[in-house]
């Protein structure tokens, strides 16, 4: 009897210890997350210590494993802050976040180190130990403005009411402060190695399309004369990457639902609406978009989100086909302004199968995919040879969408909170305070040469560390390859 008890016991004692060891995985440090925030942080108000939390949206994997799938949420605290203020006590608003904590749906938790990366803005920029710095009060057309306006108004005060007055319409100065409202994307780099342990069911994979469906695809993809965009007298732009399958309903549901927004058309109002936020550094989530033709058609959908600058944008284009539930579409990611042909535009980045990703990523994450795949394409007539400046594997992702009825949103800004919320009164004062605050001589010419200093012991810092004989032979670090659900 007392045998076969400390068998028994023995028994459950290695099978407590096994059964965990399976589920277990360790993440590497470096292993990038993208993360969603749920609730709004800034440097004017935040306060180190803070909550601060988000939620995971892309999968993350290790030797070909899902470890943490899309929907995972994520916790940990504020830093460290510094408000700009004046602007005397440091040049930029900076911030820092601590993460530390996974939350899995079964209430089971698992503990991480992580710091922020990258952020999906262009106002702010993230140092290498995972500093966030807002941007310099200097670098506005506000302050160049004022740069040259100030002298004049030295010398003749009785310019200073209109010469102010005009500033304030054309060249407002934008907030240096920082403000990530919920809904802000980042990425995250685990600081140490993670050892992820998880006990509840594992995470419905999709399905994959039927090999009817697989066939339609490729003929409906053999059959089109181009398969690249068109951006008028015949110059070829981007690459269709994506085949929807879904009803307009239902496309729409899922968009908005992953916080996609539409585009308005060109006019009068949009156009001042482009040119306030370029010139106040903000965003515009329903921005005009280019008129690109697919094999002579315009396009029947577009779709974009952006954050709090224009400069910056997830964007992509739907064609129709065949007036059925068969949709093209060509994703990009806009990264920066450009001139072309004597007028400004955006710069798009030529990793063009992250935007891929991350349209994929993104409707998955609202549950409105039912099944879909990464379909190989082979350089078919009808199919240029990707650019030097495109980068991609060339493959076109097939998603399959349900109705989409019921799709679970992903964060975003309230309407009632932030500085969007705010009545045009209060904007305006707070423009008004800005323009004193930064745009006075004192302010430009201290900011100025901070700004000029820290520059320079960046570029000292460069120089040293190409000179640093322990790094020669080292490898640049690779850009950041977003994962997708067909992984």
């Amino acid at each position: 009897m007392l045998r076969h008890f400390a068998v028994s016991l023995m028994v459950v004692v290695i099978s407590t210890l096994i059964v965990p060891c399976k589920a277990a995985q360790v993440l590497s440090a470096g292993t990038d997350m993208e993360i969603r925030l749920s609730i709004s942080t800034g440097s004017r108000t935040s306060h180190v210590d803070d909550p601060i939390e988000g939620v995971v949206i892309s999968p993350v994997f290790s030797e070909g494993k899902l470890v943490i799938p899309p929907g995972t949420l994520i916790s940990g605290k504020v830093e460290s802050v510094g408000r700009l203020g004046l602007g005397l006590k440091r040049p930029t608003a900076s911030m820092e976040y601590r993460f530390d904590t996974l939350h899995w749906p079964n209430g089971e938790t698992s503990s991480i180190h992580a710091q922020v990366r990258d952020i999906g803005t262009a106002k702010e920029h993230v140092s290498a130990g995972g500093l966030i710095h807002g941007m310099y009060p200097t670098a506005s057309l506000s302050s160049s403005v004022a740069f040259y306006a100030l002298p004049i108004l030295c010398m003749d005060p009785e310019l200073a009411a209109p010469v102010l007055g005009v500033k304030f319409l054309i060249a407002r100065s934008p907030d240096p402060e920082i403000y990530f409202p919920a809904g802000t994307e980042m990425i995250l780099k685990l600081t140490t190695p993670t050892y992820i342990s998880y006990s509840g069911p594992e995470p419905s994979r999709l399905a994959p399309l039927s090999a009817e469906e697989l066939n339609n695809v490729h003929q409906i993809l053999g059959k089109l004369p181009q398969q690249r965009t068109n951006r008028g007298r015949n110059h070829p732009s981007d690459l269709v990457n994506i085949l929807l399958l879904g009803d307009r309903d239902s496309i729409n549901r899922a968009f908005g639902a992953a916080g996609w927004s539409g585009a308005q058309g060109r006019s009068i109002m949009s156009i001042y609406r482009m040119y306030h936020c370029i010139v106040q550094r903000s965003g515009y989530s329903m921005a005009p978009m280019a008129k690109l033709t697919l094999n002579g058609l315009k396009a029947d959908a577009e779709y974009q989100k952006s954050l709090n600058t224009f400069s910056k944008r997830h964007h992509l284009r739907l064609w129709q086909q065949g007036g059925g539930d068969v949709w093209l579409s060509a994703a990009t990611e806009d990264i920066n302004y450009k001139f072309r042909r004597m007028h400004l535009t955006h710069a798009t980045d030529s990793f063009i199968d992250n935007e891929r990703n991350k349209v994929l990523n993104d409707l998955a994450f609202t549950g409105c995919v039912d099944a879909g795949t990464m379909m190989a394409r082979n350089l078919l007539n009808n199919v240029e040879p990707p650019e030097r400046s495109i980068a991609t594997d060339g493959r076109v992702a097939v998603i399959h969408l349900n109705s989409c009825q019921n799709p679970r949103r992903m964060p975003v800004e309230s309407a009632t909170s932030g500085p969007h919320a705010r009545n045009r009164s209060i904007q305006t004062l707070l423009a008004l305070r800005n323009d004193i605050v930064r745009s006075n001589p004192i302010s430009l010419a201290y900011n100025t040469m901070e700004q000029i200093r820290e520059n320079q012991s960046a570029k000292v810092k460069r120089e040293k560390l190409l000179l640093d004989p322990s790094r020669r032979g080292r490898q640049a670090p690779q850009r950041w390859t977003r994962p997708s659900i067909f992984d």
